[in-house]
C-alpha cells in the first residue's frame, strides 16, 4: 500500500478489455490512475478539455485504503480549480 490516507485502486479482470494498457490486479494510486484515464480519453476525443474526470466506476475497480471518494476532490486528491 502506499501510505496512509492513500486510495488505491486496482482493474478487476473481467472488465481488462475496457482499459487496454492497465494491468489488471495491480494496485495504482486512485487519484493517478484517474488522471491516467482521462487523460487517455482527452487523447482519443471521448471528452473535451473542460470535461471533468470520471471516477473509477466500482463495477471495474476494486478499493482500498483511504477515505470514501466523494466528488471529484476525493478522485483527484484536489479541489476544482486547484
Amino acid at each position: 500500500m502506499s501510505g496512509p490516507g492513500v486510495r488505491e485502486a486496482r482493474l478487476r479482470p473481467a472488465h481488462a478489455k475496457l482499459y487496454p494498457g492497465i494491468e489488471p490486479n495491480v494496485w495504482f494510486t486512485a487519484a493517478t490512475l484517474a488522471e491516467h484515464l482521462h487523460l487517455r480519453r482527452l487523447r482519443e476525443g471521448e471528452v473535451d478539455a473542460a470535461g471533468t474526470p470520471r471516477p473509477l466506476s466500482p463495477e471495474h475497480f476494486d478499493f482500498r485504503g483511504g477515505e470514501r471518494p466523494i466528488g471529484m476532490r476525493a478522485v483527484l486528491g484536489r479541489r476544482p480549480g486547484d
